[in-house]
């Protein structure tokens, strides 16, 4: 199954992605976006949402970044706790 993604969520993936330091830009946006398509994937969906990649996020960033996290989605107008329970 081919996966999309919605402009508005691709264009969140890349302004928080590309806000990351450079050591941790590049894998993030591979794992992220692997799983954000996993997500996808899961829910029948040919198309990534917003929800995948918050969850793609939380559960893809060590515990030690996930503060940093929760900053940069915040950031970005996401509201973290709105798609992941804690």
């Amino acid at each position: 199954m081919d996966i999309k993604w919605n402009e508005d969520v691709k264009a969140k993936y890349e302004e928080i992605t590309d806000s990351l330091p450079q050591f941790h830009r590049t894998i993030a946006k591979q794992l992220v976006k692997e799983k954000a398509e996993e997500l996808a994937r899961q829910r029948d969906s040919q198309n990534v949402e917003l929800d995948d990649l918050v969850a793609a996020f939380a559960q893809e960033v060590p515990p030690a970044f996930k503060d940093m996290m929760k900053k940069l989605l915040a950031k970005h107008g996401i509201d973290y706790l709105k798609y992941i329970k804690e």
